[in-house]
């Protein structure tokens, strides 16, 4: 077997294996990986704000038709983060801010990341500022 064999062979498995992966599945992935990158960025815009580090904050966005954050760090955009088009996210104040004393700016409150199969929340407790992901046996 030669190496240009080998490599077809693999070609040839992995495109039936993206073909049978569903689609659904796919949907649920993006959710979380969307769902735990906002949960620690949220816990290290609390760590920078409990530093003296009050320029640093994340703002919810829509660009595009996609809802999303913006992580803003002494003035400036670091980074975008987009959900699909037909995922949904409500929350209870534009722009995630901590205290020194790691407490929320604003009343702390619950992130809603969802659309018409799966659901994620994100909760800012308001009496310590600590951030909660409802995942597992939770959902």
């Amino acid at each position: 077997m030669t190496i240009i064999e080998l490599l077809v062979g693999m070609s040839l498995i992995l495109i039936i294996a993206t073909l049978s992966f569903p689609r659904q599945s796919i949907e649920k992935y993006e959710i979380s990986l969307f769902t735990k990158q906002l949960c620690s960025d949220m816990r290290y815009i609390r760590r920078a704000n409990m530093l003296s580090d009050c320029n640093t904050c994340i703002v919810f966005i829509q660009e595009n038709g996609k809802n999303g954050y913006m992580l803003r760090e002494k003035g400036e955009s670091i980074k975008k983060v987009f959900l699909p088009k037909q995922v949904n996210l409500e929350y209870y104040t534009p722009k995630v801010l901590f205290k020194v004393d790691g407490l929320p700016a604003t009343p702390g409150g619950t992130i809603k990341i969802y659309n018409n199969k799966f659901k994620k929340d994100i909760t800012v407790v308001p009496t310590s500022g600590r951030i909660l992901l409802k995942e597992g046996k939770y959902e």
